[in-house]
């Protein structure tokens, strides 16, 4: 690893034997890793706070959209993404599925909905579902670039 390092560097011009990570890269590291984690916690606790206050309700597929993946230049295989109809307070929303499928659902197929009473416009299909960003994406990154500046510190 030492032989690699030092070829890096022979090749980028600097010179000498490689002598570590300064210190302030390894605590930019764990200051970002400490952050993302953090922020997955907040957006962990927000996600159950909006669990507990949302309702659900019963909503019905009304038509399916089709979309093609860029790689798929000649269109044959399309991704399908329902489309759900719910009614709260006599109002009618509509919310699309945030991943598509491989198969065609069936318009008139009835589905779950959960949605914010007070924001019915903030919804998501299926009975445990939140909209917004997935904490454990942020989980992630934070414990890999944790990992990283420890390693770094070694």
């Amino acid at each position: 690893m030492l032989y690699i390092l030092n070829s890096i560097f022979l090749i980028s011009g600097r010179h000498g034997a490689f002598t570590g990570v300064p210190p302030t890269v390894m605590a930019g590291f764990a200051l970002v890793a400490i952050s993302l984690i953090t922020l997955g916690i907040f957006l962990s606790q927000k996600r159950k706070v909006w669990l507990q206050h949302s309702q659900l309700t019963q909503g019905e597929i009304v038509e399916v959209s089709k979309r093609y993946d860029r790689s798929d230049r000649r269109g044959q295989h399309p991704i399908f993404f329902p489309v759900v109809s719910f009614i709260v307070n006599e109002r009618q929303f509509k919310i699309e599925a945030d991943k598509g499928m491989s198969i065609v659902s069936k318009i008139g197929q009835k589905i779950q909905v959960r949605y914010n009473p007070s924001n019915p416009y903030e919804s998501a299909l299926g009975e445990s579902n939140v909209p917004g960003l997935k904490p454990s994406l942020f989980f992630a990154l934070g414990a890999g670039l944790m990992v990283a500046s420890i390693l770094l510190m070694l």
